[in-house]
């Protein structure tokens, strides 16, 4: 650069200073514009690193470098690619920007790429920025009065309406000082994103470094990273230790959200990762092929996305092949927005809120572009009618809410509470499906609990209050229907339901508090079960019960006495359940029942002879009760299940804390 001799740029960054890196901005505009040149002047660094860059003097890959501002504040810049071929990087760069600097060369005018590159930045959500009028140097002041002028009348309707735009020649220096303190004064006046999510980075360069190996460049889209955290590379199941972190070319401990960091990970030595996938704290991100998507077409557009056109996809460092679907026909308006899923080639990593660009491969450009609202992880795309209703109701969940704030993020986890998972989940099922790290996701439950609008089941498992409420009554219904059961087992509602069993027991526990019910080992025991029978029932129920107390060790099969009292099975199943409900019989095995009073006196005599001998023969059992060894082993076999002895070879022996166990009524 032909620059005065001995001048030193407002922005450059010396060795001894160690600002911390606030924000990330980038420039943008047509090739050969001067966005490079004005890079070097804020910061001192030549961001192009590349040998055919230099030699071709345009710049192809993203190019990163940390800007002083004084008072210990700096912001990261991106040079990114002005060429048409290179436009895929510019979207790389673009991903989590501040505020732009669009740069319109004053011998050329506003350009091809100068529309597309402003159409691009207000796509992925770029809402600052100013406009710097380069190389005033070769146009007379004629020239750049009246293109002043144009790019004015350009803006309009846009992001940038209103943007100051700055005349200056990065050889001469004319009107560098204005602009630089234009620019600063543009920054101090933006209020700050925090994005304390997931960590999660789109690799944008990867290379060797000796003696430390495998070294990724980019910029994180959400979270933190530290030295010494594990990072999962998605798509690829590799997982690595991140041993060194720069930030902006200085060594640190930790970086994140919008800062250019390179990460040294020896672990993926044996297979680098490659430009496009991402970095991720292991187990929260998922590689898929179908998302859902609320885009905006580009103003202008001569020709309208088409339904299941073939397109390329833009997303972070991503670029991929795939199809586009439009699920809303107001689309075909040119400058409309719409929902539309896109059915990619390969699967990728992104997430909910990532901005995303949509271009034609033939011929080149940028057709739509918006952010990710949701994505299928199976390999069928959903039904049209289906998806579209979900995706509505999602639109209507959020809407006017920023995700990154505090509320977008209490409302990711009712989202996922009273839409996704109404039988509630754990605090690390909920941190996965809204990618926010565990410690602020306990935070704000405890917050919606504290309201009333979440309920804490255990420590651990949480579900939406309404939700809850709606499940409870679920359960009374089912048990009002079976009006002719005596009881439900508990597993086969349980799973009839599809509820979990942190959410089970509360229910069962309100079901009990209500008086609706009561339980009896694995099943519930409906109240007024007696009251469903009639009176004819009533003495039949306790004609069998005194047959059972005085038969003793030897009572009936259930067959026998459907044949002694002439009545049919179905009628004595029915009293045989009951009677077990109300602990008047235990059911020993599938035929044989003994009377609770027998079966208590034969308890206490197994818990007797072993408390004084210190084990049981199984087989001299049967004289103690005086009967056969069907009814002796039956008795033995059941205080083993249910915890009072244990069985070694053809003995018994107590269990521990056998008295917890025994049988009561």
């Amino acid at each position: 650069m032909n620059v005065k001799k001995g001048y030193k740029p407002p922005g450059l960054v010396t060795k001894s200073m160690n600002p911390d890196v606030v924000m990330m901005i980038c420039t943008a505009g047509h090739v050969d514009h001067g966005k490079t040149q004005l890079v070097g002047l804020l910061t001192g660094c030549n961001t192009d690193r590349l040998k055919e860059e230099i030699e071709r003097g345009m710049s192809i890959e993203l190019g990163f470098a940390p800007c002083y501002l004084g008072n210990n504040l700096s912001v990261g810049i991106v040079d990114v690619p002005g060429h048409e071929k290179f436009i895929k990087n510019m979207v790389a760069g673009v991903s989590g920007i501040e505020m732009t600097i669009l740069v319109i060369a004053a011998d050329d005018g506003i350009m091809p790429q100068t529309i597309e590159h402003l159409h691009i930045m207000e796509l992925l959500g770029v809402r600052k920025g100013i406009v710097a009028l380069t190389k005033i140097d070769l146009a007379s002041r004629e020239r750049v009065k009246e293109l002043t002028n144009e790019i004015q009348e350009f803006l309009k309707g846009t992001f940038l309406e209103g943007a100051p735009i700055c005349p200056v020649s990065s050889v001469t220096l004319d009107g560098y000082d204005q602009f630089y303190n234009t620019l600063v004064e543009a920054i101090k006046g933006i209020t700050l994103r925090r994005r304390s999510g997931i960590f999660r980075m789109p690799v944008e360069r990867v290379f060797s470094s000796k003696g430390f190996g495998v070294v990724a460049t980019g910029i994180p889209v959400d979270g933190t990273i530290r030295l010494g955290q594990s990072v999962e590379l998605v798509p690829g199941n590799q997982i690595g230790r991140v041993r060194g972190i720069q930030r902006f070319l200085r060594d640190t401990d930790q970086g994140g959200f919008g800062q250019c960091l390179a990460l040294n990970i020896p672990d993926f030595n044996r297979k680098a990762p490659e430009r496009g996938k991402a970095l991720c704290e292991p187990g929260y991100l998922q590689p898929a092929r179908i998302f859902h998507l609320l885009i905006k077409s580009l103003p202008g557009l001569q020709k309208p996305p088409a339904n299941a056109e073939e397109i390329k996809f833009h997303t972070g460092t991503i670029e991929q092949n795939g199809k586009l679907y439009i699920l809303e026909s107001r689309f075909t308006d040119r400058g409309g927005s719409a929902i539309a899923s896109v059915v990619l080639d390969e699967p990728i990593a992104a997430a909910n809120g990532d901005r995303i660009i949509i271009r034609r491969p033939s011929p080149a450009g940028t057709i739509a572009g918006g952010e990710i609202i949701d994505i299928t992880y199976t390999p069928t795309r959903p039904r049209k009618t289906v998806i579209l209703e979900k995706l509505k109701t999602m639109l209507r969940f959020y809407e006017g809410i920023d995700a990154s704030s505090e509320q977008g993020q209490e409302k990711k986890i009712e989202y996922f509470l009273q839409l996704e998972r109404k039988t509630g989940g754990t605090v690390q099922e909920i941190s996965k499906a809204a990618l926010l790290p565990e410690g602020i996701v306990r935070e704000l439950l405890s917050s919606l609990a504290e309201r009333g609008r979440a309920l804490s089941l255990t420590g651990d498992f949480f579900i939406d209050a309404i939700s809850y409420d709606s499940l409870l009554a679920q359960v009374k219904n089912r048990i009002a229907r079976d009006q002719a059961a005596l009881s439900l087992a508990l597993e086969d509602l349980r799973s009839a339901l599809r509820i979990p069993e942190p959410l089970w027991k509360s229910l069962e526990k309100d079901l009990m508090k209500q008086d609706l019910a009561i339980r009896r080992g694995h099943k519930l025991i409906l109240r007024g079960a007696s009251e469903k029978f009639e009176q004819a029932e009533q003495e039949l129920m306790n004609q069998v019960l005194d047959i059972f107390q005085k038969t003793g060790f030897q009572s009936p099969r259930p067959d026998e006495l459907t044949s002694q009292l002439k009545i049919p099975t179905g009628k004595i199943d029915r009293i045989l359940e009951h009677l077990c409900n109300t602990k008047k019989l235990i059911q020993l095995d599938k035929k044989v029942f003994l009377s609770a009073e027998y079966f208590i006196k034969a308890q206490d005599m197994v818990v007797k002879e072993i408390s004084e001998k210190g084990i049981l023969n199984s087989a001299d059992f049967k004289h103690f009760i005086g009967s056969s060894r069907k009814y002796a082993l039956a008795i033995l076999d059941y205080l083993d299940a249910i915890g009072v002895t244990m069985r070694i070879g053809n003995d018994r022996k107590l269990a521990p804390n056998f008295k917890e166990k025994l049988f009561r009524v």
